[in-house]
């Protein structure tokens, strides 16, 4: 399941039924998802000015997604040392992904059939994970005693939503540039965001 997730760990919108061996980058390729993006036709909110520079919402993704303006992922680990913005750019883009990560923990971890492989028709499979999802975001609207975690709000450090370089068009490097920047301003940073990347390289 390939899907987008806002900051309150809802899914947006999700794309199911793709072989599971092929890669995250090639998933998202063949995607309804990527296909809406690239046409501008997924509803994301016009750019923002941020430090005085319009800047565009984005969805965020790890290193197997490409760089494009509506799409960051991070600076590459290569053997090149990133310099501080860089690591801080990454940090932060680490940090917005924790709730990705989180929102596909609490639906494996509320659902069953998450437990092991699910031994069904594909075409029931399928229906199976929307329903799960559709009930996932309709749980978060209305948190129980039972399950108080997904009542939880947060608060994420960035203004970005839910992968080669090579094919990075000039337009998604600046864009890239220009958060980064933000970052390091003193309207965007945070307060412990130099010494947890310090501490952590």
């Amino acid at each position: 399941m390939l899907a987008l997730v806002d900051a309150n760990k809802r899914f947006l919108t999700v794309d199911v039924g793709q072989y599971g061996r092929v890669s995250d980058g090639n998933v998202f390729s063949n995607s309804n998802i990527a296909m809406r993006l690239a046409r501008q036709n997924i509803g994301l909110p016009p750019d923002e000015n941020l430090g005085g520079v319009p800047l565009p919402y984005t969805v965020i993704g790890d290193e197997a997604f490409p760089l494009k303006k509506y799409l960051m992922r991070p600076y590459p680990r290569t053997a090149r040392r990133l310099s501080e913005a860089e690591r801080i750019f990454n940090y932060r883009l680490s940090r917005s992904r924790n709730t990705v990560e989180n929102a596909f923990g609490i639906l494996a971890n509320t659902w069953r059939i998450y437990e092991r492989p699910i031994e069904r028709r594909v075409q029931l499979c399928d229906k199976l994970i929307l329903a799960t999802v559709v009930l996932h975001n309709y749980m978060l609207e209305s948190p129980t005693e039972t399950n108080p975690a997904l009542g939880e709000q947060t608060n994420p450090l960035i203004r970005m939503n839910v992968a080669a370089a090579t094919n990075s068009t000039r337009e998604a490097l600046n864009v890239r540039s220009s958060f980064m920047e933000y970052f390091m301003s003193d309207e965007g940073h945070v307060q412990r965001q130099k010494r947890v990347v310090n501490r952590v390289n």
